[in-house]
C-alpha cells in the first residue's frame, strides 16, 4: 500500500492536475447587507467534512480538513460581516445565539479524493485520467438546541490528471475546491438570513427572547 501511495503522489507531482468547478449551484455574488443592524448574533459553526454519501453509515469524517474548511468559511463570513462573533468551538455553544451546522459530504469518484490530499492528508485509491468530486452540503440552524431550519445544496468539481500546463493558469485543486465550497456556504447562509431563520435587531434586545 505504501508503495502504491508513493507512486500516486509521484505521478501527481510529475504530471500535474487541474480542477474545474461544476457550477451546478447558482453562483451567489453577495450575501444580504446587514450593516444597518445594531445587534448581530453570536454564532458557533459546527463544521465538518465527510467522505461518503450523507445519511449513510460508511461516511467517514475527515478531521484533517478542519483548518482549510475554517479558513474558507471564515473568509465568507468576515467579508459579509454577518455576525458579531464566530466560534468553531463546540464548548462555546452555551454563549451563542445560534449554532449553524455545515456538514460537507464528498461522494464522487473514488479516485478524485486522492487529489484532495491537501485537505485530508491521505488518498483513497488509484487516480483516473479525470474524476469528479460530488459535494452535498447539509446545513441546519439551531437556537437553544432547537432546530429552526434545514437546508441542502449540491455541486461538484472535476479534476484532470496529466494536464501539466493548466495548473500554471491557476486551476489548482485547492482553488477549485475553495470556489465550490465557499459558494455552497454562501448559498446556505444567504437562505438562512433571507428566510429570517437568523434574526437581526435594529435596537438591542436579547435574541433568545424573539419568537
Amino acid at each position: 500500500m505504501l508503495t502504491r501511495l508513493i507512486i500516486i503522489i509521484t505521478a501527481l507531482v510529475i504530471s500535474g492536475c487541474a480542477s474545474f468547478p461544476g457550477e451546478k449551484l447558482a453562483k451567489v455574488e453577495s450575501l444580504p447587507d446587514v450593516s444597518s443592524y445594531k445587534q448581530k448574533p453570536k454564532v458557533v459553526i459546527d463544521l465538518k467534512l465527510f467522505s461518503g454519501k450523507p445519511g449513510t453509515e460508511n461516511a467517514i469524517e475527515i478531521a484533517q480538513a478542519q483548518p482549510e474548511l475554517q479558513r474558507i468559511t471564515s473568509k465568507v463570513i468576515d467579508d459579509a460581516q454577518l455576525f458579531a462573533d464566530v466560534s468553531y468551538d463546540s464548548f462555546a455553544q452555551a454563549d451563542a445565539d445560534y449554532v449553524i451546522k455545515l456538514h460537507l459530504y464528498n461522494h464522487g469518484d473514488q479516485g478524485a479524493a486522492a487529489v484532495m490530499g491537501f485537505l485530508s492528508g491521505f488518498t483513497f485509491g488509484v487516480i483516473p485520467a479525470a474524476a469528479t468530486d460530488k459535494y452535498t452540503l447539509q446545513a441546519e440552524v439551531f437556537q437553544n438546541k432547537q432546530s429552526l431550519t434545514t437546508l441542502e445544496n449540491n455541486d461538484e468539481m472535476t479534476t484532470w490528471i496529466g494536464i501539466w500546463f493548466i495548473p500554471m493558469m491557476g486551476n489548482t485543486p485547492q482553488k477549485g475546491f475553495e470556489a465550490v465550497f465557499s459558494n455552497m456556504v454562501k448559498d446556505a447562509l444567504n437562505k438562512m438570513v433571507a428566510e429570517k431563520q437568523i434574526k437581526y435587531a435594529l435596537l438591542p434586545y436579547p435574541l433568545r427572547t424573539v419568537s
